[in-house]
């Protein structure tokens, strides 16, 4: 992976948080779903041209997990070959299922953790997560990173301890 492969899903991970507010200002629609983490609620919202699609744990609000995992974590990937509204297709859904499945594994192995949910806008999907312990988490990542058993993909760590980042998207109203 070179340094602008690098930089392009920084920068797309940095946009798709930036423009979320936006985005679920105008938000079209709002489900929510259980699963064996918690309650997952479905945005939709439109940005710039473009659906974005975020699924976020809203049971996380007052989650007493917030005061163990203090680091957050993003993680971004290119889509392969998306459709012209910047989503997925279905043979990429499978890729992407089986990424995230891998990003689970390397950090369960390592970490305690709390995922938060999962965004997808203009070509990019990003996973947010907050760990107990940053650098077993980017250990475990860059390992995966460099296996190339996976897709290509970044991500940024940073110490959070209240969760600003995640506020973000769990105080959508």
């Amino acid at each position: 992976m070179t340094a602008k492969t690098v930089l392009l899903i920084i920068v797309g991970a940095v946009i798709l948080l930036a423009v979320g507010l936006a985005v679920m200002r105008n938000r079209q629609k709002q489900s929510t779903v259980a699963s064996e983490g918690g309650t997952f609620s479905i945005l939709q919202g439109n940005f710039d041209g473009h659906p974005m699609f975020a699924m976020i744990d809203l049971g996380l609000r007052n989650s007493p997990d917030r005061q163990s995992a203090p680091f957050f974590l993003s993680i971004s990937t290119p889509l392969i070959d998306p459709t012209g509204d910047g989503l997925p297709t279905r043979v990429d859904a499978d890729s992407l299922n089986s990424w995230e499945d891998a990003v689970d594994a390397r950090l369960r192995s390592a970490n305690r953790f709390v995922f938060v949910g999962r965004v997808t806008w203009n070509g990019h999907r990003e996973l947010l997560y907050y760990v107990d312990a940053q650098q077993p988490a980017i250990d475990n990542l860059k390992m995966l990173a460099e296996s190339h058993s996976t897709r290509p993909f970044a991500f940024t760590s940073e110490r959070d301890e209240q969760w600003t980042n995640a506020d973000f998207w769990l105080n959508r109203k």
